[in-house]
């Protein structure tokens, strides 16, 4: 009698168990992982992800709907995903997608994967996996925090450690050669010594050059890194390494014209005042002749001016500089507008371009607008340091 008694007592216990514990609704993702290791549960930009499907119904109700079917992330389509395969079992399936960028997906991964901060989520972003109909809403999913690789950490650490050799090399050479200085001026002609090549003050022009270089290279690998995409050059960064080569080369140009005149005044100067001295020497075998006396005192006037003027055209081609931001900034008048434009205009787009490799992992590719806009700034510095004095 007992025996009967329990046994009703128990189906009721299971029964209100079973209505305590929530079924899994049709077509219900219920695990994922990269094929040939269900233990896996990351995957990265050229795995083949195996998503389990519990309770397969709706989505294979039409046929050839399976062709249909996409892989969703973050409840959001990658565009083209197609299945590569699926195998059945029991009510339910494991479809299997190839994790490719494409470039109908390609902005759609960059929103996922983009913004990365640096923590334990910069090489690894937890993602919801899903599946469901091209167009339509994903299914119900209880993969929440998958593992996608957004970078490789091995490979991350060897690129930074290749770009830091990069900076290195550049901070170094900067310092202590005419690597982003204006190149001294060549005194040989006038039997002196020149100045020393790191003493030279920094060039805006070579430097323009250099901070558009390492920007879009750090870019590159950072995009690269992420992506596995190579072919990320814009118009615009070609453009823009474009304005920055030709301020460079133009700035060098006129140093160095500028230079050549300065130099070739200095040996018209010396050879005016090598006459005067001839005529001042022959003026001393006449004494003691009346008025000769005074001419004589007015030549050696004349002839200490020549040496004074002499003297500030070479300590111009040999004054030296070594603050960096007063270089870029200051010509003979001191801070310059047109320099400080160009600097502040350049340090604007340098950051909205980090930001935007960053945020969206593209380079961006500027409107032809702001593309003019830099150009002017650039070709405003170059019009004004042609008639700047060698400072």
């Amino acid at each position: 009698m007992k025996k009967l008694t329990l046994i009703p007592a128990l189906v009721l216990f299971c029964l209100n168990l079973m209505a305590q514990t929530p079924a899994l609704k049709p077509d219900t993702v219920v695990d994922a992982y990269v094929d040939g290791n269900a233990k896996d549960k990351s995957a990265a930009i050229g795995d083949i992800l195996v998503v389990n499907v519990a309770h397969l119904n709706t989505l294979i109700a039409a046929p050839n709907s399976i062709k249909q079917v996409r892989l969703f992330v973050n409840c959001i389509e990658i565009e083209g995903s197609v299945p590569v395969g699926w195998c059945p079992h029991g009510d339910g399936a494991d479809v299997k997608f190839l994790v490719q960028r494409t470039d109908a997906n390609n902005k759609t991964w960059n929103m996922l994967l983009g913004y990365p901060l640096f923590g334990k989520e910069f090489y690894h972003e937890p993602l919801s996996i899903s599946i469901g109909l091209t167009g339509q809403s994903s299914q119900p999913t209880i993969i929440n925090s998958f593992q996608f690789v957004r970078i490789d950490e091995a490979w991350f650490w060897g690129c930074m450690i290749v770009l830091a050799a990069y900076f290195w090399i550049l901070f170094r050479y900067a310092k202590t050669t005419p690597m982003l200085r204006d190149a001294p001026a060549d005194l040989t002609p006038l039997g002196i010594p020149g100045l020393d090549a790191g003493d030279a003050p920094f060039s805006l022009g070579k430097v323009q050059m250099a901070f558009w270089f390492s920007i879009v290279l750090a870019s590159y690998v950072f995009i690269w890194l992420i992506t596995d995409n190579y072919e990320l050059i814009t118009n615009g960064t070609l453009v823009l390494i474009g304005i920055g080569a030709a301020t460079g080369l133009g700035a060098i140009s006129i140093n160095n014209n500028k230079s050549e005149g300065t130099i070739k005044q200095v040996q018209a100067l010396q050879a005016q005042q090598a006459d005067l001295r001839q005529a001042t020497d022959l003026l001393k075998a006449t004494l003691p002749a009346a008025g000769v006396d005074g001419k004589i005192a007015y030549n050696n006037f004349l002839d200490s001016q020549l040496t004074s003027n002499i003297n500030k055209l070479i300590d111009g081609l040999k004054t030296g500089k070594d603050k960096f931001f007063t270089d870029l900034l200051t010509d003979e008048n001191g801070i310059s507008f047109h320099r400080l434009q160009m600097v502040v205009f350049t340090m604007v787009l340098g950051f909205v371009f980090l930001y935007t490799a960053w945020a969206t992992l593209t380079m961006p590719d500027f409107s032809p607008t702001l593309l003019t806009m830099q150009g002017i700034t650039a070709g405003t510095y170059l019009g004004f340091k042609i008639p700047e004095k060698q400072s």
